[in-house]
């Protein structure tokens, strides 16, 4: 504070800020000098200074200006200047405005030098700034009233008769801040329970406003200094876990039947026994259980139902069930009475089983290849008796139930194929490929190279096969020589020894 007024003092905060700055509202009521030491080369002064244009008492060959200029000691061209008062262009008046706005590029406050009350009297002046409430980033400050003379003499702030005026508030530092790092907040637990670890990061950040922090590259941010090493992990302890746990099942509670088998679920932390209110609800283990032990019935017989199936011949057949005993529970003895156990088989004769019945062989090769051949098998009547299968005549089985010894086969339509005639016992050629089924002369084909269409097969007599394919495939071959049953060529097949050795 001096002359009448405040002095301010402010050095650049970036690179991209030049010279020192003095600030004061003014007006000065004596004159001041201003002393400069400077270690490197001066680039100069640059002033600034506003007094209102076509004031009455404004003195004669003072202008408003800015720029680099001399001013001579002794009494001082400012004297008679009032303070915060800038002219409209072409005005002959002024209107208030922010003394420091021309410097900081601040909006005009819309308050002039004087508030409240005329200029001759005491009135209300700006005199400060307060400081801005952020270096960058955008802040805010608040001007500051005094009480002053018409001269300029700062007075108590119950001499002016009018109310203070209200303080205003304009933005300040509007610059985004320099990259720096920030720590991040500490991450949650790294475990539901028990004991685990938090961690946080650094990270390059930019303040633009208050309410606008955005990241950066980490090369735009400095060196992280050594002082600055913090650590980024921390234990942290979470609730005891808990879990439940359970006994082995006791026994059951019946000793025939059904009965209850328990165990105990309790819920634990760390060993001890806690509330089961801290557990998960969701996953407590039952505590009962059904059992079921043996049957209530003691010393009782117990058997299956009889086999569908009637083991052994049709004289001497037999059906089977599974007969158990059930003990008693924790008894010694533990037998039923013999006299009381249920037969384990019986037999089983069936009406007719031993009757005489038909019997068939196997379907013999389709006469034909196509167009509805036919293919047969013999059929016998077989009697068992005396332990033994017997052929019988065919007035013993039931005719109404006799097979079929023939059926048809094969019955697709054959494709244009030659006429032949065939010989019994004589294999047949393959088709001529150029005679169909309504030539009556091959058309196409040489008769004399014609080939032959039969041949003899019979070589041999027709006695015993003298191969060593003729053997017997049963064991009772020899009861089918006894039942003349040889006279079929499925038999003579399967008993070949037996039906040639007669």
């Amino acid at each position: 504070m001096g002359a009448g007024t405040g002095f301010f003092y402010s050095r650049p905060r970036t690179p991209s800020e030049v010279g020192e700055v003095i600030q004061a509202p003014g007006p000065l009521t004596v004159p001041i000098d201003v002393m400069l030491i400077y270690q490197s080369t001066n680039t100069g002064v640059r002033y600034e200074y506003w007094y209102p244009l076509g004031h009455p008492h404004a003195p004669s060959g003072v202008t408003q200006g800015q720029g680099r200029a001399h001013v001579p000691r002794g009494s001082s061209p400012l004297r008679q200047v009032l303070p915060a008062y800038q002219g409209r262009p072409g005005g002959d008046g002024g209107t208030p405005a922010d003394p420091l706005s021309h410097l900081d590029g601040r909006p005009s406050l819309g308050v002039g030098g004087v508030a409240g009350g005329d200029s001759s009297g005491p009135s209300w002046r700006v005199w400060k700034f307060t400081p801005c409430s952020r270096t960058c980033g955008g802040g805010q400050q608040q001007t500051v009233y005094i009480c002053t003379s018409p001269a300029g003499a700062i007075l108590a702030d119950d001499v002016c008769v009018s109310p203070k005026p209200p303080p205003q508030t304009v933005h300040c530092n509007p610059r985004p801040c320099p990259p720096s790092w920030q720590l991040g907040e500490w991450s949650q637990c790294s475990v539901m329970c028990g004991s685990g670890v938090m961690t946080r990061t650094w990270a390059c950040v930019q303040e633009v406003t208050p309410t606008l922090t955005r990241s950066v590259p980490p090369s735009a941010c400095p060196a992280p200094l050594r002082a600055t090493m913090v650590p980024l992990m921390q234990p942290c302890t979470m609730a005891p876990c808990t879990k439940w746990e359970v006994t082995a099942w006791t026994q059951c509670s019946v000793e025939c039947g059904t009965g209850v088998k328990t165990r105990q679920v309790t819920c634990r932390a760390d060993g001890r026994r806690v509330g089961a209110e801290q557990c998960n609800i969701q996953e407590k283990p039952p505590s009962q259980l059904l059992c079921h032990a043996h049957s209530c019935a003691h010393h009782t017989w117990f058997y299956t139902d009889w086999s569908e199936e009637c083991y052994g011949g049709c004289e001497d057949g037999v059906q089977r069930r599974r007969v158990w005993c059930l003990a008693g529970v924790n008894t010694v003895e533990g037998e039923c009475d013999a006299t009381q156990r249920p037969p384990d088989s019986r037999p089983c004769p069936l009406p007719g089983a031993c009757a005489a019945a038909w019997f068939t062989g196997p379907w013999s090769t389709c006469s034909e290849q196509c167009g509805n051949g036919t293919r047969s098998r013999e059929v016998v009547c077989v009697v068992f008796l005396r332990g033994t299968f017997r052929a019988t005549l065919e007035i013993e089985c039931d005719a109404a139930r006799k097979p079929n010894d023939s059926q048809p086969c094969n019955p697709d339509p054959c494709p244009p194929h030659c006429v032949r005639g065939a010989v019994v016992g004589a294999p047949r050629r393959g088709p001529c490929s150029a005679w169909t089924s309504t030539s009556t002369s091959p058309p196409a084909c040489s008769i004399a190279e014609k080939p032959i269409t039969a041949r003899p097969c019979v070589e041999k007599p027709c006695n015993k096969p003298s191969d060593r394919s003729c053997v017997d495939r049963f064991r009772n071959c020899l009861m089918v020589q006894q039942a003349r049953l040889c006279r079929y060529s499925y038999y003579r097949a399967v008993c070949c020894a037996s039906c040639f050795t007669q």
